[in-house]
Order: C-alpha cells, then sequence, then structure tokens
C-alpha cells in the first residue's frame, strides 16, 4: 500500500513542504515534548506517545495546528481570531464576531494542496477503512493537567473520502468559534489556542465505552472505592455511552490483581454502527442482548492497560476503547459490509461533543485470529480540567432539582436569556424584601450543558440571615440535598452575620409583613392589567408593524414577564414562609404535648404528640390541602370533564381510540367536541414544558391534550370532584385529630397559619399561571419576528428566533437590520450539542462531575413524601422525548426524572406518581396533594432503577417506592379496564411523551434492563 505521508499533487509535482510537514502520522505526533502541543495539539500529541510507548492506538495522522493559525490568517477579517474572540468572550461584539468567522470557515474551500493531500490519504487507506475515518479536534490546550475541550470541540465519525474529510476538518475547526467554547477559555485563563485535527481509521467495533482508572476526587465512597476501577461499556460504538445516552453494561475491577468486584449487565437492543450512509442503529439480537458487552478476555486486557497508564504517575485517567472481534459475541461483523456508501459530513454527522467520537473509533485491528479480541486506545486524559460554572469555585453548590420541573432539559438561547434576568430579578427582590443583603455580583444562576442551575451556597449563605431559613429547612420542602449536602451547605452558612438583618428589622419586618397583608390585592391588580395587555396584544395585527414596533412590543412584553416573575417568586417566598410557620408551631405543640405527657408518666404518645420531623411535615401538608381553586389543578379537573361527556358519545370515543383525533374538530358536532374547544381556549397557552418559549403551546398543537384525553378514556372515568373531596376529607380528618388534643389557644394558631399557607399556595400557583400565558405572549412576538428573519435571510429555518438572545432580538430590531442569520447558526450548534449530552446530576459539587453514581437498584428506593397515601401499581416510565402518553393506562404508577405540570392532567388517570426530582413544595406535588394520589418526589436514579412493567408500591406517607416483583413486560394496550380510573393494571408498552427538546430523545438504550446488580454502580457522563 501506498505511504499515504508520501502525498503527491493531483498534477504529479511534488508536494508544497508546507502541506507535507503538516499532515503526518500521529507516531510522529509528540515527539518533542517542548514543542508538540503547540504544533500538533495535546490530544494528538498524547496518541502520538502512547503509539511511541507501545500502547495499541488506531492508525491515524494528524493535522498541523499550524493549518489552522494560516487559514484563519488568510480567510478572517481582522479581529476575528480566536485570541481577539476569547478576550470578548460574553460580549455582543464577541458572539457576532464569532458567529462571522464561524460561517466563514465552514463556507471557505480549502487549501487546493490540502485537498490534494486528503485525497491522496484517503485513496491509500480506503481498503482498511471500510468505517471510514474519525476525524478529531485536537487543540492546543486539549486534554492537559489544566484544561480540556472535552463536550466543546466537534469531532465527527465516519467520514469517508475528500469532500467528507473537508468538510469534517471545517466542522472541528469552527467549533473553536462556539461561544461556550470561548467563555471556558476565557474563564481558564488561556489566551490563545490553535486546532490541530486527528484522522483515524474506525475501528469495526464489537464493543466501546470508557475506563476510569481511579474515582475522580470527591466521588469516593462505598459505591465506589479508591481501589476500583470503572467500567462503562455497550455494543458497537461507544459514542451512546459517553454522551450518556444508553443505560450501558457497569463493571468495577480491582485494582490490585484485575478481579472484577462488582457488574451490572444493561438489556442492549440496538448498536451504534457505521453503515453505507454513515452512522446508524441496528438491532442487536436478542440472545446477544442480554450478554455483557465485554468478555474475560477483554477486560484483562482493559485492566492491564490501565496499570501501565498509571504507570506515569498521574491522578485518575478517563479513558476511551473499542473492542475489535470480542469473545463474547459478533455484531460489528454484519456491519462491517458498510461499503464505499456516503456519510454526511454536515452537522447532523457531528457528535454532540468531543467526547462522544473517540469512544467507538479505532483502526482495523491486526490481530486476525477468530474470535480474539483486541482493545484499542481511543484517547486518554486526567480526569481534571475543566471550567467551574460561571460565579462558581471547587466549593460552589450547584442545584437544578427544583427548578427542572419547569424547564427540564437544555433551554434554548432566547429562553435562557429570559429566563436568566428574570429570575435572577426576582429572587433579589425576594431577599430584599425579607431584609437580607446580596453580595454585589453574586450569580445565584448558571448555565451549565444548557441547564438551568441555582448557586445553592450563595442562595444559602443570604437565606442564613434570617434567622430560622437554614439549610435542612429550606431544601426539605425543596428537595434535592442529601445529608452530606445539608451538612455542607450548613457549614459555609455557618458563619453568616445577622447583624445586617436585625438593624434593617425595624424597617423590613412591616413593610414585608403589609405587602403579605395586601398580597391578594397586589395579585388582583396585577391581573386586571396583564388581561388588559394580553387582550391589546391579541388584538394587534402583529404584520402590519415596522421592525422598530415589533421591537417596542417585544420589550413591553419582556417588562411584563419581569414583573410577573417577581411577582411570582413574592408570592413563593410568602407560601414558603407560611409553610415554614405552620411547620415551626406544629413542631411546637407536639413537643409541648410530649413534654407534659412524659412529666405525667402516660403510656406512649398517640398522634399527634410523639412525630419526628418528617411526620410533622407530612401532617403540615395534609392540613394545607384541599386548597380549592387551585390554578394548577385546573387543567386536570377540566380535562376529566371533557372525558365523561366523551365517554357518553360511542363516535367521539371510538375516534379518539382509533387516534383519529388531532383537532375538535374532527370530533362530531356536540357537547363532548364544545367542551374540548372551550378547554383548549381556557388553557390554549398551557404545554408540556411550557416554559420552554420553543414549545408549542396547546392552543397551536392539542396533540399532548388529545393523547392525555385517549388515556383517561380506557376505564371508567374518574371524578374530579370526589378527588378534591378526598384531600379535603383528610385535611379535615387531620384538624379534628387536632382538636381532641391540643389546647384551643394554639389550635387556633395552627387554624390561622393554615389558612396563610392555603391562601399563599392559591396565589403562587395563579401567578404561575401568570408567568405561562405571558411567556405565550412572548411566544406569540417571538414567532411575527420568526417570520421577519426568514424573510431577510430564507435560508433559515422556522424557529430560528428561539435561537437568538432576548438582547440580540431587541438590539437589531432597533437598530432597523435583524441581520441575525450568522448568530442564529452559531447559537443552533451549540444548542444541537447541549441538548444531545446527558443532563449533569441534579446537584453537583464545583464543576459537573465526569460519573453519575445512581443509587443501588435493589427494592426499595427512598425519597420525600409529597402527598400522603399507600398504592400498588404497575409502573409507567415517562421517557423524555417518546410521543406515547395516550400510553398511559388507568391504574398505572407514573414514574419521571421530573413531572412537567403539563402532564397534571394524567394525575387523575394515574394510581400515584413518582419523580427523581422536585420537593414536596414542588407545583405538582401540590396538584398531586389536591388530587388526593400518592406521590414520592426526589428518588434519585428511579428512571434508571424502575423499568415500565414493574409491580410497585408507592408510600406517600414514608416517601418510599418499592418493587414488589421483578419486571415483567406490560401486556398490549386494550380498550375499558380499571374500576374508578385508578384501579386497572398496567396494559401498555409505550412510552409518555415529554414534548420539547430534553436533551435525551430517542434513547432505546436507557430502557435496558439491569441484572446481576451488586450494590450500586455508575453510569457515564462526559466531563466538561
Amino acid at each position: 500500500m501506498a505511504d499515504p505521508t508520501r502525498i503527491a499533487r493531483a498534477d504529479g509535482a511534488p508536494d508544497p513542504p508546507a502541506v507535507r510537514e503538516w499532515l503526518k502520522p500521529l507516531e510522529r505526533a509528540g515527539q518533542r515534548r517542548s514543542t508538540s502541543s503547540r504544533r500538533v495539539g495535546g490530544k494528538a500529541a498524547s496518541l502520538g506517545r502512547l503509539l511511541r510507548d507501545g500502547f495499541p492506538v488506531p492508525r491515524g495522522w494528524v493535522l498541523d495546528a499550524r493549518c489552522f493559525t494560516e487559514l484563519v490568517d488568510r480567510q478572517l477579517p481582522r479581529g476575528h481570531d480566536v485570541a481577539t474572540l476569547i478576550r470578548l468572550a460574553g460580549t455582543k461584539v464577541g458572539v457576532d464576531r464569532a458567529a462571522r468567522a464561524r460561517d466563514r470557515i465552514l463556507s471557505e474551500p480549502l487549501p487546493e494542496a490540502l485537498s490534494a493531500a486528503l485525497r491522496a490519504l484517503w485513496q491509500a487507506v480506503e481498503p482498511e477503512a471500510p468505517w471510514g475515518l474519525a476525524v478529531r479536534s485536537s487543540a492546543t490546550c486539549e486534554d492537559s493537567d489544566e484544561t480540556s475541550m472535552a463536550g466543546l470541540a466537534t469531532s465527527v465519525l465516519g467520514a469517508r473520502g475528500e469532500d467528507e474529510l473537508g468538510a469534517a476538518i471545517r466542522q472541528v475547526w469552527a467549533s473553536a468559534f462556539l461561544p461556550r467554547a470561548l467563555a471556558y477559555l476565557a474563564r481558564t485563563g488561556v489566551r490563545d489556542i490553535a486546532m490541530g485535527v486527528v484522522l483515524q481509521v474506525m475501528v469495526r467495533a464489537e464493543a466501546a465505552g470508557v475506563l476510569f482508572t481511579a474515582p475522580p476526587p470527591g466521588l469516593e465512597g462505598e459505591h465506589w472505592r479508591a481501589g476500583e476501577r470503572l467500567v462503562n461499556a455497550t455494543l458497537g460504538l461507544g459514542a451512546p455511552v459517553v454522551d450518556g445516552a444508553v443505560t450501558a453494561d457497569t463493571i468495577r475491577i480491582a485494582r490490585a490483581g484485575g478481579q472484577v468486584v462488582a457488574s451490572a449487565v444493561a438489556q442492549k437492543r440496538r448498536a451504534l454502527v457505521v453503515g453505507p450512509r454513515g452512522l446508524e442503529e441496528v438491532a442487536v439480537p436478542e440472545q446477544r442482548a442480554d450478554q455483557p458487552a465485554l468478555g474475560e478476555a477483554a477486560l484483562r486486557q482493559l485492566a492491564e492497560l490501565a496499570e501501565r497508564l498509571e504507570q506515569g504517575g498521574k491522578g485518575p485517567l478517563d479513558v476511551e476503547f473499542a473492542v475489535e472481534g470480542d469473545d463474547s459475541g459478533h455484531l460489528a461483523g454484519g456491519a462491517a459490509s458498510a461499503g464505499e456508501g456516503a456519510v454526511s459530513a454536515g452537522e447532523g454527522a457531528v457528535s454532540a461533543g468531543e467526547g462522544a467520537v473517540s469512544a467507538g473509533e479505532g483502526a482495523v485491528s491486526a490481530a486476525e485470529g477468530a474470535g480474539a479480541p483486541r482493545v484499542w486506545l481511543l484517547q486518554v486524559r486526567p480526569v481534571s480540567g475543566g471550567g467551574f460554572p460561571e460565579g462558581g469555585d471547587a466549593e460552589t453548590i450547584w442545584s437544578r432539582a427544583n427548578v427542572s420541573e419547569a424547564l427540564p432539559g437544555a433551554a434554548t438561547p432566547l429562553t435562557w436569556s429570559v429566563a436568566r434576568a428574570f429570575s435572577d430579578r426576582g429572587f433579589r427582590e425576594a431577599f430584599a424584601a425579607l431584609g437580607c443583603r446580596v453580595p454585589r455580583g453574586a450569580r445565584l444562576v448558571a448555565n451549565v450543558h444548557g441547564r438551568f442551575y441555582l448557586n445553592l451556597s450563595a442562595f444559602m449563605q443570604i437565606a442564613a440571615q434570617v434567622p430560622g431559613l437554614s439549610p435542612r429547612a429550606l431544601l426539605g420542602m425543596s428537595g434535592g440535598a442529601s445529608e452530606p449536602l445539608i451538612a455542607r451547605l450548613s457549614a459555609q452558612s455557618a458563619g453568616v452575620s445577622r447583624r445586617g438583618f436585625y438593624a434593617r428589622l425595624p424597617f423590613t419586618g412591616p413593610r414585608l409583613l403589609l405587602r403579605q397583608a395586601r398580597l391578594e390585592r397586589e395579585v388582583a391588580a396585577f391581573e386586571g392589567e396583564a388581561l388588559w395587555a394580553q387582550r391589546a396584544l391579541s388584538e394587534l395585527d402583529m404584520t402590519l408593524l415596522p421592525d422598530d414596533a415589533i421591537g417596542t412590543t417585544l420589550r413591553s412584553v419582556y417588562l411584563l414577564l419581569e414583573r410577573t416573575g417577581a411577582l411570582m417568586l413574592h408570592c413563593a417566598s410568602a407560601s414558603l414562609a407560611s409553610h415554614l410557620a405552620l411547620t415551626r408551631a406544629l413542631q411546637r405543640v407536639t413537643r409541648r404535648r410530649a413534654s407534659a405527657r412524659s412529666a405525667s408518666g402516660e403510656a406512649p404518645l398517640d398522634e399527634p404528640a410523639g412525630r419526628s420531623d418528617a411526620s410533622i411535615e407530612h401532617l403540615a401538608q395534609a392540613l394545607a390541602g384541599g386548597v380549592r381553586e387551585l390554578d394548577s389543578a385546573g387543567p386536570g379537573i377540566e380535562l376529566a370533564r371533557v372525558a365523561e361527556l366523551v365517554m357518553q358519545d360511542r363516535v367521539s370515543r371510538e375516534r379518539l381510540l382509533a387516534g383519529e383525533v388531532r383537532w375538535p374538530r374532527d370530533l362530531p358536532e356536540g357537547p363532548a367536541r364544545d367542551a374540548l374547544a372551550r378547554f383548549l381556549d381556557a388553557y390554549g397557552d398551557r404545554a408540556v414544558r411550557e416554559a420552554e418559549l420553543a414549545t408549542p403551546r396547546w392552543r397551536e398543537d392539542p396533540s399532548p391534550v388529545i393523547a392525555m384525553l385517549t388515556a383517561s378514556l380506557r376505564g371508567a372515568p374518574g371524578d374530579p370532584e370526589r378527588a378534591l373531596a378526598r384531600a379535603r376529607a383528610l385535611a379535615d380528618r387531620e384538624m379534628a385529630v387536632l382538636e381532641m388534643r391540643v389546647p384551643r389557644a394554639e389550635l387556633a394558631l395552627v387554624r390561622v397559619l393554615v389558612g396563610r399557607a392555603q391562601r399563599y399556595t392559591r396565589l403562587r400557583e395563579r401567578m404561575r399561571t401568570w408567568v405561562t400565558r405571558v411567556l405565550g405572549m412572548m411566544r406569540k412576538v417571538a414567532l411575527d419576528i420568526d417570520r421577519r428573519l426568514r424573510r431577510i435571510e430564507p435560508s433559515l429555518a422556522p424557529g430560528s428566533v428561539f435561537f437568538c438572545t432576548y438582547e440580540e432580538l431587541a438590539s437589531a430590531l432597533s437598530s432597523g437590520r435583524a441581520e441575525l442569520g450568522h448568530v442564529v447558526r452559531l447559537r443552533r450548534a451549540e444548542h444541537v450539542r447541549d441538548a444531545a449530552r446527558p443532563d449533569p446530576p441534579p446537584t453537583f459539587i464545583g464543576r459537573p462531575p465526569p460519573v453519575v453514581l445512581p443509587p443501588a437498584s435493589g427494592m426499595r428506593l427512598l425519597g420525600l413524601p409529597a402527598s400522603a397515601g399507600v398504592v400498588e401499581g404497575r409502573a409507567r416510565v415517562l421517557e423524555p422525548g417518546a410521543p406515547a402518553l395516550d400510553a398511559v393506562e388507568p391504574g398505572e404508577v407514573l414514574v419521571a426524572r421530573t413531572t412537567d405540570i403539563g402532564l397534571s392532567p394524567l394525575f387523575l388517570v394515574a394510581a400515584a406518581v413518582v419523580t427523581e426530582l422536585g420537593g414536596p413544595m414542588s407545583h405538582a406535588s401540590i396538584v398531586a396533594r389536591e388530587y388526593a394520589i400518592p406521590a414520592v418526589v426526589n428518588v434519585p436514579g428511579v428512571t434508571l432503577a424502575i423499568k415500565t412493567g414493574d409491580r410497585l408500591r408507592i408510600d406517600g406517607d414514608r416517601g418510599v417506592v418499592e418493587r414488589l416483583e421483578e419486571r415483567a413486560a406490560p401486556p398490549a394496550p386494550q380498550d375499558g379496564g380499571g374500576q374508578d380510573g385508578r384501579a386497572g393494571q398496567a396494559d401498555g408498552a409505550g412510552q409518555a411523551d415529554g414534548a420539547g427538546q430534553d436533551g435525551r430523545a430517542g434513547q432505546d438504550g436507557r430502557a435496558g434492563e439491569g441484572t446481576a446488580v451488586e450494590g450500586a454502580t455508575p453510569a457515564v457522563a462526559p466531563d466538561e
């Protein structure tokens, strides 16, 4: 075979010296440590050293970083180079220039000499590369101890031919201009970079994954001990493992001796391979799906390689690998006949994040022996580097445990810019109203991989200025905090001075009490103004407005949203304070009664005396339940009434169950059709994932409503009035117990506090409804701006407006030049990357860890009690992005990462609700109590531990989820079943719709079933 490093031009003339020097074999990279990273980048230098040290690294080449530098100097205008853009990171000018630079890099052709070199390279290597080449970034700062570009720089899998290789290289170079990459470099002190490119023959991987040679700092514990290594693996390419898109096999290996300590084998129904047209998922044979991805021989090789790698003396290493010809089974062989089909090197072919690519690539094995496995190392880097979220450091605690109920997954840039502004302002105003001083420059919220996170450390240090607002009290209601985390937050806020609070109390106290007393009137006055604004916007023909006028309209709606959010947060603060006051009063009452009975020598105490703190919290929830006229409960109640009318109309019911209805007009004329139309008129501005501005509202797309309505028809119609009566009866029963055991004066205080808690909860949910309505108004204006953007630049796709920030839109409209196509393309590319990444842990310290440790998947899982009652039923796991809400059966237990308030109508169909995130005071928990259905929230890892069809017992009194038997596949859906709309068994195997992107759509692997579990096992998520 011709040596592809000896490249000649197409005309036969010798290759220019620069090109010969730019494209070199990997083994020549990193020969001189003093210059290697500057010339070829960190990844290429590391792979070159591994090759020279005898490690099995796939054959490859590296394109010198100087090629990138020369291209930037020649093709980009002055001031658009990476060094300048790093200095301008986060500014309006910086984003504009970065967007224009990225467009130029993607559109300009490569130098002819480089194109000829790529053509010669592919001609030489094609016979040994049926899966094509992997094209990966190798930035000059990459994979070092101080910085890592993992998850930020782009890589492309399966590129074939000169054109695809050239397009892939441009994609890699262009990723250096994405805003988050530039901001990361600025925060880590990097002043300039160049981008080398690694081209490697891809391994025809039977299996692939990630090995951690030791626990990263802070993750040592009983679930992953310091003397253990961790392997996550799946069949085919390893990109889904690094992406967190599948439930992978997990193996813990002893560092001494290499024995397997514990393992969990996932069911792997599909595998990612390279086919004739590029990356594709293939079905895994049933007999192979339940087998380990890695055989014993491959595990032995991994253990030996890990020991050799650690001899360099560095800390924990992140090792991505691929296994060819594993002895545990065969997968890649069939797909290896992929041939020479074309692979798109465009956006769709680009994997999400640096780590996503290298986990499945490599070279064709030199081992030709039948069935002999060979492990290839694709990337080795320290488990370190990476930036902290903006405003944080190594000790900062971040959480999305409660806020993700409103906005799960990655937010679009427009949504993030709006939510950040109004939440930051609202939080500051709420703290100021309490008499707290918010430090200047404090960052209360941050964007982590596109997700909305709260700075818990800053929150708790500010809240600690108020006596009684301890981390334990606050996080007990919001969820997301373990005992060690609460202790850490308590230590961080222990030294906070309360002098300023007491000094301001004579002024802030009366003002706060007066505002709370007037809160109902304030909300009523706001509603009058907001209704007028909503009506005025609905009557406005925005198509007649010039750009500056539509900009004024956008700003007026934005200011209304800020005001709405601030008032909602004030109502939420009042609701939280009233609930805390009620809980404290109940604690004092019960403890006083307990002391009195103990002194008199009475028998063990009955309720309510002698209650634990958790039991008292549960009592407070029950007493404050049965609120009536709760806005968040309205959609479920009204949809149940629509279902009652549909059940009386045979034709309407049959059409819905047959899937023939998309709009109310698809039903026959009559009461059912009219009721559904009235429902959409009243609640049409709501949606699943309604805080995301890019999500269509029910008025635009009623399919989620139709699906939930269809689900409710499979059993006897639910009785919403009966559900509300149960909640009220529970509250009355608990109050009756108190009346028998608590003195009259104390009982009067409890009654007053219960009334306040109910009143402020009602106001809080009312204002949340208004936030949704104003978001709908902003979406309406945004869609008109989107029309204008696409008129100026027809190549833009519908919805492009959501990939601009509010500030960018306002500035462009006021200037009369709404030319934002380059910004849209830049931000869309970054959002696609964010959405494809797995969610970071709900709560973490410092930076998102590269490994997420779920709890042991035993028979009992613990969370927080959110709504009383004990019930049994089959599980229905609601997978984000899976459009099958109508598959939910009456009597099933809904299990979800978070119960979006837009899914609350399903609560009246379900027997119980279980969530990974959220707290007892979340919107969904309040609705569950109003409907009187058991609920347990904040159950870590429940969507991984529980599968659809598992039979569960839900104890909403104690916060316990118990699996009663080994999981069984649920029977096929059928009409009817159930006795009162909640007693039926699980009859469907579908997944629920998580309308709007959540970053985890289409993950067949996540439905894998764990077997052979010994203790708790981690799942991998990509690091920063």
